[in-house]
């Protein structure tokens, strides 16, 4: 049976002013190694995968119900958290905006309280197709409808 054996020097014992240096040297080695992965890792990266390419969207909000009013009707109004709101508005309601995105996602939502009537809906359009749409029945009920816009990315 072959014997361990330890790979550790046997020596004279390091002063305290000799340990700090050379576990600074060897943090110092180790940071060094991660930023040269890390570098590499982002030159990889970048030469494979599309940049994310900032463009505008048109996007459509619409707000229907059987009461004939909304008493508040909240919707996003710049891709991100802006969002602006609408009181006691007449139904069928409509809202077109063009809406910048990128490099990150941005946000198409809208919201809408029911006064009386029996439901209300909400449907958002981007670029002419229907992402979201949603119904609450019932007097004094909310609906929303939201979806993410992911930005265009260079071929």
């Amino acid at each position: 049976m072959p014997s361990a054996t330890s790979t550790r020097k046997d020596g004279p014992p390091m002063s305290p002013a000799t340990r700090p240096a050379r576990h600074r040297a060897r943090l110092a080695g180790a940071a060094g190694l991660a930023a040269v992965v890390a570098v590499g890792a982002a030159v990889w990266v970048s030469g494979t995968d599309p940049a994310p390419v900032p463009d505008t969207h048109t996007i459509v909000y619409e707000v229907t119900g059987s009461g004939g009013r909304s008493p508040e009707i909240r919707f996003a109004v710049e891709g991100t958290n802006k969002t602006e709101k609408a009181e006691a508005v007449s139904l069928p309601w409509r809202k077109e905006l063009t809406v910048s995105s990128g490099p990150g996602l941005s946000v198409a939502q809208v919201m809408a309280t029911n006064g009386q009537g029996e439901s209300i809906s909400c449907t958002i359009t981007v670029d002419g197709h229907v992402v979201a749409n949603n119904t609450a029945k019932g007097e004094y009920t909310t609906v929303s409808c939201s979806n993410m816009i992911a930005p265009a990315v260079e071929q």
